[in-house]
C-alpha cells in the first residue's frame, strides 16, 4: 500500500495536491482555502457592498452552483440580496438535469429563482438553431442569446450586479482567445468586474471565482456534498474554446501555475493601458431596446437570420 499523503498544514490525510503552490491539503484546509480565495477576490475587485441586489447566473453546473452556495454563505455576514437566474437554452438531454439541480439548490438555500428560455423569448431553442448547421459554432448563437437575456432579466428584476461562475480556466481561455482573434478592445473590457461598457443599460458582471481553477471548484463541490453535473454541452465541439482549453490544460500539466500567470499578466497589462482605452459609442437597439454599437444589436440580427431561414 502506498504511503499516506499528509496535509502540508496539519497531520490529516491530504485530499488534493496543488502543484502550482507545492502544497497538499486535507478536506478542512482545502475548503477553507477555496472560501478564503473567493472572499479575497470579492475584496480585491470591490465586487460587492452592503445592500447590493445580486443576480446569480445559475446554470446548475458545478461553477454556478458552488458560486451560489458561497454567495449565500457570504450574505450572512455581508447584507446582500440574492436572486438566481437560469437560462434554458433548449438542449435536449443536457439542460434538464442541470435545470433540476438549479431548482433544487436554489430552493434549499431559500433563494428566489427565475427561469427564462430561448424558445419563449427568441422563438428558437438551441437544438433548433443547430439543426442542419454543423458548420456553425453553437457558441456564436448561445453566447449572444444568453448574455442578452441575462442582462434583460437583471433589469426586469431590478438587479444591480450579475455574478457569474467564470473560473480561472474560463478567464485564462478567454484572454488567449481574444489575443488569437486580435480583439484588444474586447479584452480590455474583460476582468473581475466587467460591465462591458459603463452604461446604465448594462448590468455589471462580477466573477468571484476567477482565481479558482475549475478542477478545484469541482473538488470543493464534492467535498461539500453539493450536487454537480459533469456532462459537457453536446455542441462544445464546435467552439474554438474547446481547443484552447485542451492546449491550456496540457501547458498547466507541464508548467504548473500557467493559468494563474496568464491571468496575472493580463490584469497587469490591463492596468497599464487602461487610461488609453477608447470608449465605444453606444446607442440602443431599435428592436429590443438593449445597448448596442449599431442600430440593430447582434442578438436581434441573429434572430432575424433564424426567422428568415425558418
Amino acid at each position: 500500500m502506498a504511503d499516506e499523503v499528509i496535509c502540508s498544514f496539519c497531520s490529516r490525510e491530504a485530499v488534493v495536491t496543488l502543484a502550482y503552490a507545492n502544497n497538499r491539503m486535507c478536506k478542512k484546509h482545502f475548503c477553507e482555502y477555496i472560501e478564503k480565495r473567493f472572499k479575497r477576490t470579492v475584496r480585491e475587485f470591490s465586487m460587492l457592498k452592503k445592500g447590493d441586489y445580486v443576480g446569480i447566473g445559475l446554470s446548475g453546473g458545478k461553477d454556478s452552483t458552488v458560486l451560489m452556495h458561497l454567495l449565500h454563505s457570504l450574505s450572512k455576514s455581508l447584507p446582500i440580496k440574492l436572486v438566481a437566474i437560469t437560462i434554458d437554452e433548449g438542449i435536449s438531454g443536457y439542460r434538464t438535469p442541470s435545470l433540476n439541480i438549479a431548482i433544487e439548490q436554489a430552493k434549499k438555500l431559500g433563494i428566489m429563482h427565475k427561469i427564462y428560455s430561448f424558445k419563449k423569448v427568441y422563438g428558437h431553442s438551441m437544438d433548433a438553431v443547430m439543426k442542419g448547421k454543423p458548420e456553425e459554432a453553437a457558441c456564436s448563437y448561445c453566447g449572444v442569446f444568453r448574455r442578452h437575456l441575462l442582462n434583460k432579466a437583471c433589469k426586469e428584476l431590478g438587479v444591480k450586479k450579475l455574478a457569474i461562475g467564470h473560473n480561472l480556466d474560463d478567464v485564462a481561455q478567454t484572454v488567449l482567445m481574444n489575443i488569437m482573434r486580435n480583439e484588444p478592445q474586447r479584452l480590455l473590457r474583460f476582468g473581475g468586474v466587467s460591465g462591458v461598457i459603463e452604461d446604465e443599460g448594462f448590468v455589471p458582471r462580477i466573477k468571484p471565482l476567477m482565481r479558482i481553477p475549475e478542477r478545484e471548484i469541482g473538488l470543493y463541490a464534492i467535498l461539500k456534498d453539493i450536487p454537480i453535473k459533469f456532462q459537457e454541452c453536446p455542441y462544445a465541439y464546435t467552439a474554438m474554446r474547446q481547443l484552447v482549453r485542451v492546449q491550456l490544460n496540457e501547458m498547466e500539466e507541464k508548467y504548473p501555475g500557467t493559468k494563474f500567470r496568464i491571468l496575472n499578466s493580463f490584469l497587469a497589462i490591463k492596468e497599464n493601458v487602461k487610461p488609453t482605452a477608447t470608449r465605444a459609442t453606444l446607442r440602443y437597439c431599435k428592436k429590443c431596446g438593449e445597448p448596442t454599437s449599431t442600430d440593430i444589436c447582434v442578438c436581434c440580427r441573429l434572430v432575424e437570420k433564424l426567422d428568415t431561414k425558418n
